[in-house]
């Protein structure tokens, strides 16, 4: 059973849309994960039973389902921090006008769950869903900066192990600053030419449940607006912790 769970998941994985495509045959997924057709028509046969996958009737190809995406938002809008940030990270929007994100932390990886767009920055949105380590970017950093110690050693261990870390001892020199500062600043990491801005969100138990982040182009991250943005940042993050219970350390 576990093998044909395995299998189902990388047909899954393996179907996700893109640019180029959206539907895929049989054939075309056997061929992709060398695994024989016969057994990728059952597979199908049974994802598609339950609507993880849907076969368009005209093209006989297969895409993914609709239920995957009611299951994701099922969970999304139960997620108590997501609730409590919506009406800040609107506020957060109207103040700044760019990008605002919502993520939250998985493993070792920081999931963007929620956003809000800006119009003039919309060819530079990031999808909800995007994952990355937790040393790459502001909004995971931010998280990773200040989580607890062991945990934090287990992760930084773990992104070593994978290669996803380049330079130890500058991602912990960077991690005491973001803690000391309470923000956390990247250039370009995510996508060129952007700068993010995020601060950590708090859950009652004093543990960092989340991030907020405002992303702008770099010729708009000058002058006063670095002060604004950061500002309007952490108040928003402080905003949302306190929502969830959390109380600020005087």
């Amino acid at each position: 059973m576990s093998e044909v769970i395995r299998k189902s998941i990388t047909l899954l994985t393996a179907i996700k849309p893109n640019e180029e495509k959206e539907e895929w045959s049989a054939t075309e997924i056997s061929r992709k994960l060398n695994i024989p057709v016969q057994t990728v028509h059952r597979l199908l046969v049974s994802l598609e039973e339950y609507g993880f996958v849907f076969q368009n009737k005209e093209t006989k190809k297969f895409r993914l389902g609709l239920t995957l995406l009611q299951l994701g938002l099922s969970i999304r809008d139960n997620l108590p921090v997501r609730n409590s940030s919506l009406p800040v990270m609107k506020k957060l929007w109207d103040q700044t006008r760019e990008n605002v994100y919502l993520t939250v932390p998985e493993g070792d990886e920081g999931v963007l769950i929620d956003c809000i767009n800006s119009q003039q920055s919309l060819k530079d949105a990031a999808p909800i869903g995007l994952r990355f380590p937790l040393c790459v970017g502001a909004s995971k950093k931010v998280i990773l900066a200040y989580m607890n110690t062991g945990v934090k050693q287990r992760i930084l261990k773990g992104l070593m192990e994978k290669g996803e870390i380049k330079d130890l001892k500058n991602l912990e020199e960077d991690l005491v600053i973001i803690q000391k500062c309470g923000v956390a600043i990247s250039f370009g990491e995510i996508k060129e030419k952007n700068v993010s801005v995020a601060s950590p969100i708090f859950s009652w138990e004093d543990k960092v449940v989340a991030s907020i982040s405002v992303m702008i182009p770099d010729t708009r991250f000058t002058g006063s607006r670095i002060r604004d943005i950061i500002g309007f940042t952490q108040r928003a993050a402080e905003e949302i912790s306190e929502e969830l219970g959390w109380i600020k350390r005087r």
